[in-house]
């Protein structure tokens, strides 16, 4: 019962990342800037606290990996924009990502 409920809560909160991330950017942003960013890696960085403030970072140095603790760091998937563009398919993929990363999936899960 506790897992549904971990679930719900994780779903919710999904939810409400993407909802604040298209405050900020639209879809076409998001793939425009991995489409630039193309062999960097491009992440969704927002903390679970603070849900209305998410960010895309494009990590040009390598410094960084993905996060799935208070402070989520989740791989942009990049398949459905550089190699097959389909921004249907991006964006339930950015949301899959999201949901993995809040349920404390690894990352070899989750899609790129």
């Amino acid at each position: 019962m506790e897992a549904v409920e971990e679930t719900d809560t994780n779903s919710k909160l999904a939810d409400t990342i993407m909802e604040n991330l298209m405050k900020v950017y639209t879809i076409e942003e998001i793939m425009q800037t991995v489409r630039k960013n193309k062999d960097k890696s491009v992440y969704l960085c927002v903390k679970r606290s603070k849900p209305e403030s998410p960010k895309i970072y494009v990590d040009s140095n390598g410094n960084h990996c993905y996060r799935c603790d208070e402070t989520l760091l989740v791989p942009i998937p990049k398949k459905f924009v550089v190699l097959e563009p389909d921004k249907l398919y991006f964006e339930m993929t950015l949301r899959a990502n999201i949901m993995l990363a809040l349920n404390g999936a690894e990352e070899k899960e989750l899609h790129h």
